[in-house]
């Protein structure tokens, strides 16, 4: 037997008897096509809700421009995961999303400020300016981090007179979060951030003189 538990579901048991669960194959074709979009990790993904549904067509009531759709009643799943996905799927794992347009771009700001003269730079970028090596390579540093986890304020030891203070802010998909973190004596908290911040500073133009 097994037991799917979620936010908003729940406990719902599934035989497992050397078949699946249509509901277990429903649920997988969704996280996993909402992975595809993030380009997340599946285990990642959360699910909050998910209910039988008896769909009006074929085309579980969400026709496409040119589809024909038979008007036959479709058994299956309405399942409503993390970051505003949400799918309507017919009890084979066939599904169509229910979101409107997704959003999975993927956005970054970063920001340094610190030295004798209050001095700052900053780096931006979307997935519209990233080379495909680059938006790999932050797509990567986000998994590594697991950036949307960490605390808003990234402890580093003492810090040091003079130096700089960082804030960066990832938003991805309908996910966003801000951490903030400083030159210290360390050992920063979460070692893999340090790579990601020595990434973004080797883009970052450097700190000069903020503007009166």
């Amino acid at each position: 037997m097994f037991v799917l538990s979620t936010t908003s579901l729940g406990r719902q048991e599934f035989n497992m008897d050397g078949t699946t669960h249509p509901a277990v194959t429903a649920l997988a074709a969704a996280v996993t096509d909402a992975s595809r979009l993030l380009r997340v990790p599946v285990e990642t993904i959360v699910v909050e809700y998910l209910e039988a549904k008896d769909w009006p067509d074929s085309c579980l009531g969400l026709p496409g421009e040119d589809d024909a759709c038979a008007d036959v009643v479709t058994p299956g799943f309405l399942i409503i995961l993390g970051d505003g996905f949400s799918y309507r799927t017919d009890t084979e794992g066939n599904l169509r999303s229910d979101t409107g347009t997704l959003d999975a771009e993927l956005r970054v700001d970063f920001r340094q400020v610190g030295g004798i003269g209050g001095w700052s730079s900053g780096y931006h970028a979307d997935t519209t300016s990233l080379s495909p090596d680059d938006l790999t390579r932050l797509h990567q540093f986000i998994v590594d981090t697991e950036f949307f986890k960490l605390p808003a304020e990234v402890g580093n030891g003492d810090p040091i007179s003079d130096m700089f203070s960082y804030t960066i802010f990832v938003a991805h998909g309908r996910r966003h979060h801000s951490v903030s973190t400083y030159d210290g004596g360390g050992p920063l908290e979460y070692p893999a951030l340090g790579e990601f911040l020595a990434w973004l500073k080797s883009r970052s133009p450097e700190p000069g003189a903020v503007s009166a």
